[in-house]
């Protein structure tokens, strides 16, 4: 069946539990300049997501384009390499197929001038076909990562339901951007190697450490016993303003928001300022400046503490971050739409807090990422670079290369769209 990224004309979660296997459709609109770093994240996070639908079984790449994508609006060539590190993110990511569309370029209709691999010249002498051959070839030696599974401390809660009712609900803002906003809240993680579950909001959060949920302004049924739950137990529980505000028929709650989640957070959300595009509200979080953009819930701590304040509007010294023991775990409450050094450095706490350790055990420059697979023996790690030009990383004490059977430690070059893929025995 084929699934596609985002898209929300249909429930993804509702679709998969009528399915054996999940499969989609992958088209990133690559610009081949550092931009392609939030595309690859995105991309990313997709595949996560359906690797998810069937708790983390793998999937498969059922398309993708071998060159260009004709129904973007600008056709631009893959360079090389490019062909190759779409592939083998898809199976960092827990694909175990990589396949494309299309293999022969038609001669009339709407695809004429798709991608494919073999052109209209008709023969295997093309860059693209001697490309696909070559990761075809090098797929021969990844046997042994087929099956192998990506554990995760990480869940970021993405519900289509939630955004349909958020996103049609007159109110607040016309543009609310709820996918966007998840995204910010995984990218610190995508950039950090750390795997991250994509998961909606039925399904189990007791496998993990830390759970994220963006905005989820429909508490659906049972969700919000089940994060009371997760965090009484010992889990970390992140939220964030316009969270628990309506049930699963869309009507308010009342009482005050966040609905039935008030206990877990601490706090009382009073009412939301909603800015114009271009407009910012300082924050200060251990001291250090911030900007706070589009959304700023003015709530009163009820239990939380207050971690990080506004620095100005009438709302001045109103909490913009606060935390609240609950059971054996903790919940936060991110106020505000924060600005992306403030999502790095506070993915970076809550790791460090919890003991989550990143694959390579240091930063990664940007646009670069490492993402795991294991067997529980071995781990499997892609080292990508997305950027047009070269990068180096730190490998630590490395491993053998299954690309070139070498043995890898220190620093090493990240040629422009690539990939190098590193075995090495589990530290788990």
């Amino acid at each position: 069946t084929n699934m596609m990224e985002f898209f929300d004309g249909f429930d993804h979660t509702a679709a998969a539990r009528e399915l054996d296997v999940v499969s989609w459709d992958s088209y990133p609109r690559w610009r081949m300049d550092e931009s392609d770093g939030a595309a690859a994240m995105r991309t990313a996070m997709a595949h996560d997501m359906f690797r998810c639908l069937k708790d983390g079984r793998p999937f498969m790449l059922m398309e993708s384009t071998p060159s260009v994508t004709n129904w973007q609006p600008v056709a631009k060539l893959k360079r090389p390499g490019m062909l190759a590190q779409g592939g083998l993110q898809a199976v960092a990511h827990g694909s175990d197929t990589v396949q494309y569309f299309q293999f022969r370029k038609s001669r009339g209709s709407f695809e004429k001038l798709h991608g494919a691999l073999v052109d209209h010249e008709g023969s295997e002498h093309t860059r693209v076909f001697r490309e696909a051959a070559a990761l075809g070839h090098a797929l021969k030696g990844f046997d042994e990562v087929l099956g192998t599974a990506r554990p995760a401390d990480v869940a970021v809660v993405y519900d289509v339901e939630n955004r349909w009712a958020l996103e049609l609900t007159c109110g607040l803002r016309y543009e609310k951007e709820y996918l966007r906003t998840v995204q910010e809240h995984y990218a610190p993680f995508w950039k950090a190697g750390v795997t991250a579950d994509v998961i909606d909001s039925t399904k189990d959060f007791a496998p993990y450490k830390l759970v994220i949920a963006p905005m989820l302004y429909m508490l659906r049924p049972g969700v919000a016993e089940r994060l009371r739950a997760f965090v009484e137990r010992g889990g970390t529980l992140v939220a964030t303003y316009v969270t628990g505000w309506v049930d699963e028929h869309d009507l308010a709650f009342l009482g005050g928001f966040p609905g039935p989640l008030q206990d877990v957070l601490g706090i009382w959300d009073e009412e939301t300022d909603c800015l114009l595009d271009g407009e910012s509200r300082a924050v200060t979080w251990n001291d250090k400046e911030y900007l706070a953009r589009e959304f700023c819930a003015l709530v009163h701590p009820t239990g939380a503490t207050q971690l990080a304040s506004y620095d100005e509007d009438f709302y001045k010294g109103m909490p913009a971050l606060t935390v609240h023991p609950f059971g054996q775990g903790r919940a936060y409450y991110v106020a505000a739409r924060m600005d992306d050094g403030f999502q790095t450095d506070f993915a970076d706490m809550l790791m460090k807090d919890l003991g989550i350790e990143k694959p390579l055990g240091s930063d990664l420059p940007a646009g670069c990422t490492a993402q795991t697979r294991t067997d529980g023996e071995n781990d499997y790690i892609f080292l990508m670079n997305f950027m047009p030009y070269p990068e180096f990383v730190d490998l630590g004490e490395g491993g053998v290369s299954l690309l070139t059977g070498e043995e890898l430690s220190g620093k090493n070059e990240l040629a422009e769209h690539s990939v190098e893929v590193i075995k090495r025995k589990s530290r788990q």
